[in-house]
């Protein structure tokens, strides 16, 4: 009964939220960060599942904004969530995006907010 409920705990740990719940998935890995990328509508979801140890907030919403652009093919412009779980909004131009090119705001509560910016190279 044990291993059971483990498995089905562990099984949880790279689930999308409800909004996101039906959408198809990728794996993909950015500088040692593993995602599991979700998309619905306007919005995609990086679901870190891989362990790290004290991972900061910063980077990580730069490897979930790359994740997120070379799974969906859009521009990442802003995004909210926590080291284990990024939502970013969507903007899909006709113009290609250039996945390692990010220029996005972090959004938290209270009116936080912090740039997220990474080039190519």
């Amino acid at each position: 009964m044990g291993r059971l409920l483990f498995l089905v705990l562990l099984a949880g740990c790279a689930a999308p939220t409800s909004g996101f719940r039906g959408a198809v998935s990728s794996d993909v890995v950015v500088e040692g960060s593993r995602f599991q990328v979700y998309r619905s509508g306007d919005q995609a979801q990086a679901v870190r599942v891989n362990s790290q140890f004290a991972p900061r907030i910063g980077p990580l919403a730069g490897r979930a904004a790359i994740a997120m652009q070379l799974v969906t093919g859009c521009r990442v412009t802003d995004m909210a969530g926590d080291a284990a779980v990024l939502v970013g909004r969507l903007s899909c131009a006709a113009a290609p995006v250039d996945a390692c090119e990010v220029d996005a705001v972090l959004k938290g509560r209270r009116g936080y907010r912090m740039p997220v910016v990474r080039r190519c190279g």
